[in-house]
């Protein structure tokens, strides 16, 4: 079954394959935000084309408005699921975030968090 998952990391040593052309340094207005599903898209036909299993892919930056964020993480979640229900690569997606904000704003609006190790799942203080 594929799966999405936000993690708390960078692209260096990690397994996959980084979707570089989906980095944005930072989010639309919310009338042009549907270019992010595009750039989302492209990214995951190009991971398609050359069937790559784990695809590393760019966390949304960091906005001081917490509603962008929301619009984006949703925006982005829907166009990966639609095309992991329709094709069989990427198997994996792993949203790379570099900033805890971005992270919690991942678990907040799609529960995507994911504990790579034991020390990590334990109890971090993010749910308390």
């Amino acid at each position: 079954m594929p799966t999405i998952k936000a993690v708390k990391s960078s692209p260096e040593g990690k397994n996959g394959v980084f979707a570089e052309s989906a980095e944005v340094s930072e989010l639309p207005s919310p009338e042009h935000m549907q270019m992010l599903r595009e750039i989302c898209t492209d990214a995951l036909k190009n991971a398609y084309k050359e069937q790559v299993n784990v695809l590393l892919f760019p966390a949304i930056p960091y906005a001081e408005q917490n509603s962008l964020m929301f619009q984006a993480i949703s925006i982005q979640y829907k166009a990966m699921r639609e095309f992991q229900d329709s094709h069989p690569y990427p198997k994996e997606i792993r949203i790379l975030c570099k900033d805890d904000r971005v992270l919690n704003m991942y678990m907040v609006v799609w529960n995507l968090y994911y504990a790579e190790d034991k020390a990590s799942r334990m109890n971090d203080g993010r749910w308390d």
